[in-house]
């Protein structure tokens, strides 16, 4: 028997009607417990793949704060101001090919696509150690961004398929554990390989590039080999299609769910083309949550770049400071998963950000007014601002989700939210400076004043979605949809539900 249902979302104001064709039965055929059981089975596998990739993200790109307490900048004959610059580059880098990279991911394939990108940006931080002065180090900046460009909302975008709306911001927190993990143990990994310093007459700095980028070409391998290709085909590489992760039970109710919460996710081969381009980053919504990164991400980018040389400016010696940088990491961490766990649980995202937004603003006020304090009150405020590390960039990327209308706008929405926060990467590069050591009270200032004006985006767009939901009505209301069954050449209605914003 063959049926034909469609499905419209409603918008509101300059919002399109949605509709979406699908050949099978509206109602589900197994139950809530073998769909949970499906579900967790494919978060330890999916999750892992990506976070760990995420990991090799950030080591390679956040390696260079723990360069910094080793002897790099006497090596090169640079000072901060020029750090900075290289920094600038490499987000750059990722900006401009954000994208691109992520409509050639449609046209390819994640499993090829982002495997190639590990390898690639794994090859370019190995090299790192090459370099004898600072154009040498630009370029390996700039290609390191280059070659990085993409994977995040292409990750995200992936992930988007295999799971309903309801579970993404727990899936994306999780996700971004690999970002916050990196950021926590490559201090303490930093602080084991820096102690190698001048082993064979290399520099430690340059063993820290040799051996973490080694560890991502070896990731990069891994995840070529083991990432499930597509929703619906669960045989990784590895296999050579002998084998799939999931029974074909187990495929049947992965893709069916995900149909059933989102329709327009029937398409498997996503054409993005200039219009879907045009239309998302003019989108109002989508600029606000884009903003929010921008101005929340500045002061990460910022505190975790000079954190650790801020701690060792306290007095303690580089192993140790870059081991005590790992605390606040480790805390965000727990929070990220945490308030994850809120937003799904409760359905709403925007409270949560600005709860976490509060605390970004309380810690940079103590952060600004730690110049007169002890020392290790001084670190205690450090760790408190580090513990914020990109918390609201992660709940708003899960938030920017499900409020995405087609799979085309969340995919473009993905890469804006990403160059985002690489704008911000640019911007927070130059945060601190040279002249303003080593209290650096202009810098603290200026983190004080981004987080204030986070504070007021995100009120100002829960308040923008709660008031639209309002004029759509806040009941749920169904509407008829005619339903044809060729078979026995009669018509029935299905009730769907009216779209509504996630505030």
């Amino acid at each position: 028997m063959g049926a034909t249902e469609t499905y419209a979302k409603e918008g509101f104001g300059d919002e399109e009607v949605i509709a979406a064709n699908i050949d099978e039965s509206t109602t589900a055929d197994w139950s809530e417990e073998e769909e949970r059981r499906v579900r967790t089975k494919l978060d330890f596998i999916l999750l892992p793949i990506l976070g760990l990739a995420f990991f090799a993200l950030q080591m390679d790109r956040g390696n260079i704060a723990n360069a910094l307490t080793s002897t790099l900048t006497t090596d090169l004959g640079v000072i901060t101001n020029q750090i900075n610059i290289g920094n600038s580059l490499l987000s750059a880098g990722i900006v401009l090919l954000e994208i691109p990279s992520n409509i050639l991911l449609q046209r390819v394939g994640p499993q090829r696509w982002l495997t190639c990108q590990i390898i690639a940006w794994g090859l370019v931080a190995t090299f790192q150690n090459f370099i004898t002065n600072y154009a040498g180090f630009l370029v390996t900046r700039i290609l390191l961004g280059l070659c990085e460009s993409g994977f995040i909302p292409g990750a995200l975008y992936t992930m988007s398929t295999w799971y309903k709306k309801s579970e993404t911001s727990l899936r994306i927190s999780i996700f971004f554990l690999g970002n916050l993990l990196a950021s926590a143990t490559t201090s303490l990994i930093g602080a084991g390989i820096l102690s190698m310093g001048n082993r064979y007459g290399v520099p430690g700095w340059r063993w820290l590039f040799i051996v973490e980028g080694a560890m991502t070409i070896g990731i990069g391998i891994i995840f070529g080999l083991l990432l499930p290709p597509r929703v619906g085909n669960g045989s990784p590489f590895v296999s050579f299609g002998r084998w799939s992760y999931f029974t074909r039970r187990e495929s049947y109710v992965l893709v069916r769910r995900v149909l059933l919460d989102d329709p327009t996710k029937k398409t498997n081969q996503l054409r993005i083309t200039g219009s879907d381009v045009w239309a998302t980053v003019t989108n109002p919504r989508i600029l606000v949550h884009a903003l929010i990164t921008l101005t929340g991400t500045i002061p990460v980018n910022a505190i975790n770049t000079y954190g650790p040389s801020v701690i060792k400016s306290l007095g303690y010696e580089t192993a140790r400071a870059n081991a005590m940088a790992s605390v606040g990491a480790f805390t965000a961490v727990v929070v990220v998963v945490l308030l994850g766990f809120l937003c799904d649980k409760t359905q709403i995202r925007g409270p949560w950000i600005l709860l976490e937004a509060l605390w970004s603003l309380i810690a940079y006020s103590c952060l600004r007014n730690s110049s007169t304090w002890s020392s290790g009150s001084r670190y205690a405020a450090v760790v408190f601002s580090m513990a914020t590390n990109s918390i609201t960039h992660i709940l708003n990327v899960g938030w920017i989700s499900v409020n995405c209308r087609r799979p085309q706008e969340r995919s473009v929405a993905m890469a804006i939210m990403i160059m985002s926060a690489n704008s911000a990467g640019i911007a927070g590069s130059y945060v601190f400076q040279t002249q303003d050591a080593p209290l650096y009270l202009n810098a603290f200032t200026a983190c004080l004043a981004l987080s204030a004006a986070v504070v007021v985006e995100v009120i100002f767009q829960s308040s923008w979605y709660f008031f639209s939901n309002k004029a759509l009505g806040r009941e749920v209301e169904t509407s008829a949809v005619t339903v044809a069954d060729h078979a026995l050449d009669s018509r029935q209605e299905e009730p769907v539900k009216k779209w509504s914003w996630i505030w």
